[in-house]
């Protein structure tokens, strides 16, 4: 059973929106740095009201407003944008196949020219987001694959292989 698809920018850059809010290290952070924009937009309310407040005041009102924001909404899409430059730049092509072909005794990625197996045993939990799956292993290594991007065998085989192999 073979999955393969392109790998574009916009591709990856889509991705940076889709999981923004899963996992509970995510939620927490965002919490924590909403919490700092709001701290921030304070601070600047207050600064404004007072007229004794001083430039260290108006200076850490503003970073943490720039850092909330930041954080918040453009983060990801820079760490993106980072992670598509180095895989281009390592492979020399802006676009590349990734193939995850599953034998019965392992995975086998292949991203452009580098190959990585893993076992199914190591497979942690796997989640399904309408087209997308997601099958994430032991050390917070996560594969994605698409329901429709099968070119060996079917989502369905692939459900049924993937059921019997991590029970």
């Amino acid at each position: 059973m073979k999955n393969e698809y392109k790998i574009t920018k916009q591709e990856m850059m889509s991705w940076a929106k889709e999981y923004s809010l899963h996992g509970k290290r995510n939620i927490v952070s965002f919490i924590l740095f909403l919490i700092l924009g709001i701290d921030g937009l304070f601070l600047i309310i207050l600064n404004s009201l007072t007229k004794d407040a001083s430039l260290l005041d108006w200076y850490l009102a503003a970073i943490f407003l720039i850092v909330s924001v930041y954080k918040l909404f453009f983060e990801r899409f820079v760490v993106m944008s980072r992670r598509y430059k180095i895989y281009s730049t390592t492979y020399g092509v802006s676009e590349w196949i990734r193939s995850a072909e599953f034998t019965d005794d392992e995975i086998i990625l292949t991203d452009h020219t580098s190959v990585s197996k893993f076992k199914y045993q190591n497979i942690k939990r796997i989640n399904t987001k309408g087209n997308v799956v997601m099958i994430f292993f032991n050390d917070n290594i996560g594969l994605r694959i698409y329901k429709d991007s099968f070119v060996e065998g079917s989502w369905e085989e692939f459900k049924e292989k993937i059921s019997s192999k991590i029970l």
